[in-house]
């Protein structure tokens, strides 16, 4: 049996499958799972990002009935683990997410489609000549309910080339890294998920989804108890006044996730904004992508996001609507000088977009941000493992 402290367990277990490799672990197997979207898979019939090879299936969704679009095969080098250790709390890499349903997420993210995973379809023994055995016991559909007019359309197809140097990019980041990427990943594909039957809970999503890396991107400049001496220094000084440093960084580790929590979603949508689509509507059903108006807009859906969480307040009923159709493309907002539903009414300026176009801007966010990252040192790497 493997001792799990020589390796980084609270990592993603898609992320950890590649360590295994790089660590000398011996290949004990395979095992191939399916990925379920209602987009098509288009291009090459195979993306190689060892230990993975990513096939595409041909499935063909239609009629918003999901299909088997991506099938992931695993070169499996994963040890036998001892139990581990329960000696105290560690969610340092706690996802709540089975290893393909990681890379459902990314993949998610990559293609801005819907995508989720069904669970293992075949095994396969350590033997090479082993052509594997079927295997669905554990094999479940997703469920998802389509819509006629969908709030947040997505593309009826996604090139398979394009999803191995993303993968490979995914598996050469540091363990911090990885774990943030696929929390941010799977706020956004869940919300593509809920979109039509939850809009409100879609919108809360895609907030929380630029808050993850924005929480991460805090972290990197500074430590928890550092960052709180820079944003709350009056609160601080009180900490080690009545505990020391060792107070001080006990309740900054609690705090890090709200310090400043405005400031800094806004300063990693500036940062990692994408541009405009490429394909618009007529300019009166646009959003305005200059900077200072589009963080107006950015900070209306932020505050809409805090009532709704804070105080129960919905979002704006026209915010969660089907988009029109202005010239070749879907509207980026409401039209219109008002708009009224129930008991309630908006002017124009308060329905600053709609949430196919926040999910744009989220998408666009969250692979720069990807794209931002450096690769984890070989070093760094080694010094997982004890000495």
């Amino acid at each position: 049996m493997s001792n799990p402290e020589m390796f980084n367990v609270s990592a993603p277990w898609s992320w950890n499958a590649r360590h295994f490799v790089d660590r000398g672990c011996p290949r004990v197997g395979g095992v191939e799972f399916l990925l379920y979207s209602d987009s098509r898979a288009t291009g090459g019939l195979e993306a190689a990002c060892p230990p993975y090879v990513l096939t595409n299936c041909l499935g063909q969704p239609e009629n918003g009935r999901l299909a088997p679009v991506i099938a992931v095969y695993l070169d499996d080098h994963c040890p036998e683990f001892d139990l581990l250790p329960m000696d105290k709390t560690d969610t340092k890499g706690w996802l709540n997410l089975s290893l393909d349903d990681e890379i459902a997420c990314l993949i998610s993210v990559i293609a801005g489609v819907r995508l989720r995973a069904g669970g293992r379809v075949r095994r396969f023994t350590a033997d090479l000549a082993d052509r594997g055995s079927p295997e669905f016991y554990a094999h479940r559909v997703p469920d998802w309910t389509a819509a006629t007019r969908p709030i947040h359309p997505t593309p009826q197809h996604f090139p398979l080339e394009e999803l191995a140097d993303w993968m490979n990019g995914y598996l050469a980041l540091g363990r911090e890294d990885a774990v943030t990427l696929v929390r941010a990943a799977r706020q956004f594909r869940d919300a593509l998920w809920v979109a039509d039957t939850d809009p409100e809970l879609a919108w809360l999503l895609m907030v929380s989804a630029v808050e993850v890396i924005a929480g991460r991107e805090a972290l990197k400049d500074a430590a928890p108890a550092e960052l709180l001496q820079q944003e709350m220094p009056p609160l601080a000084a009180q900490l080690l006044e009545a505990g020391g440093d060792t107070h001080l960084e006990a309740v900054a580790k609690q705090l890090v996730g709200i310090v400043k929590a405005t400031a800094r979603f806004r300063s990693c949508m500036d940062r990692y904004r994408p541009g405009p689509p490429e394909i618009r509507p007529e300019e009166y059903a646009q959003v305005d992508w200059e900077w200072a108006r589009l963080k107006k807009s950015i900070d209306q859906v932020y505050r809409y996001r805090s009532e709704r969480l804070h105080a129960g307040v919905p979002f704006p009923q026209p915010m969660c609507y089907p988009p029109m159709t202005s010239g070749a493309a879907l509207d980026e907002r409401p039209t219109g000088l008002a708009a009224a539903a129930g008991n309630s009414s908006w002017m124009a300026k308060d329905l600053p977009m709609h949430l196919h176009t926040f999910g744009h801007i989220v998408r666009g966010c969250l692979l720069n941000w990807w794209r931002s990252l450096p690769a984890a040192a070989a070093e760094a790497l080694e010094s997982d493992a004890p000495a």
